[in-house]
């Protein structure tokens, strides 16, 4: 699948090049997911716009994440050094006014990667704690868990198709401050378990989602969700994992013009496992910040950055790019 960062770097001279906007502008929250080693192997969807327009809506996105994570306890360890990148495709048909499907596929690649130097110079730059990956060599992969009764391992390069999804969404509520769905969501394990692509279990999930206007003449769109997984029985995460998980967000785009807007979001989940380690044991949190170019009536170009605000709860930091397409 090919990098939207490749596609955007390409495009870039493009963007700074002013153009029309006609017709409807595209709003949605970005696409952030959690690419800790772990947590990328359980349904915990991104946030997305809560109103259904009839027709089909492409959304192309791709992440890289870096990771470094280091923590024992007396029974169990963690240890994340590599980097992962994600490419995805998500489509979603308006059946009507009301009523919308979509479907999620991506594949994912865990790996040395490149990044580590520029990570290591930002923390030093700032002064910044780096949890000792300062130490290590750069650019390797290691993702280790050593659970009660678990333990798995990567050191080498993978890639592949990770888990796919189906969705089923819902309006029950559009005015024009507000716009209320209802979904609920299928993952298919179709990534392997093995190489860390898929969790090997089916997951369900059922989520509230909500966007709006700001009601004054502040330029602000918002939109927010809250929702639950029911996380299949899988032998990667193990004995620990817990059965049910709760998944929040909240998102605001201010509109700069007609051309640009900038998007800041939260995301946060409950803790994977029943464990003594932070890194898989405690509430997740990411911040997220974000860049919006509307390119005319039927693209969008977003590209933003998401730091773990709860510390090694997600990768150190993820760079995002997501393309838009509503025909």
């Amino acid at each position: 699948m090919v990098s939207l960062l490749r596609l955007f770097m390409a495009t870039f001279p493009g963007l700074l090049l002013p153009v029309t906007v006609s017709g409807e502008v595209i709003h949605e929250p970005l696409w952030v997911e959690n690419l800790s080693p772990i947590a990328q192997l359980v349904a915990l969807p991104s946030q997305r716009s809560a109103d259904i327009k009839e027709g089909l809506l492409v959304s192309l996105h791709t992440d890289i994440a870096t990771h470094f994570v280091s923590q024992t306890s007396e029974l169990e360890q963690v240890f994340f050094d590599g980097e992962t990148q994600k490419h995805s495709i998500n489509l979603r048909w308006g059946l009507s006014p009301e009523w919308e499907l979509s479907a999620h596929v991506s594949s994912i690649k865990h790996g040395g990667g490149f990044v580590d130097a520029y990570v290591n110079r930002w923390h030093d730059f700032f002064g910044m704690s780096d949890g000792g990956r300062g130490t290590l060599p750069e650019d390797q992969i290691r993702f280790q868990f050593d659970g009660i009764e678990q333990q798995s391992l990567i050191d080498r390069p993978v890639s592949g198709q990770s888990d796919s999804a189906l969705e089923l969404s819902y309006v029950a509520e559009r005015q024009q401050e507000l716009q209320i769905a209802y979904a609920v969501g299928y993952k298919v394990s179709s990534g392997s378990s093995e190489g860390w692509l898929g969790s090997g279990a089916d997951d369900l999930y059922g989520v509230a989602r909500f966007s709006g206007a700001h009601q004054g003449n502040l330029p602000i769109y918002w939109h927010g969700q809250f929702g639950v997984t029911r996380v299949g029985e899988s032998a990667l995460i193990g004995a620990q994992q817990k059965d049910w998980l709760w998944f929040t967000g909240l998102s605001a785009e201010w509109l700069l013009n007609d051309r640009w807007s900038l998007i800041t979001q939260l995301d946060s989940h409950s803790a994977l496992m029943n464990s003594e380690v932070d890194a898989v044991g405690e509430t997740a949190g990411m911040l997220s910040l974000g860049l919006r170019r509307q390119l005319g009536r039927k693209w969008a170009l977003d590209v933003s950055f998401a730091e773990d605000i709860v510390v090694e709860s997600a990768p150190d930091i993820i760079f995002q790019a997501s393309l838009h397409f509503r025909p």
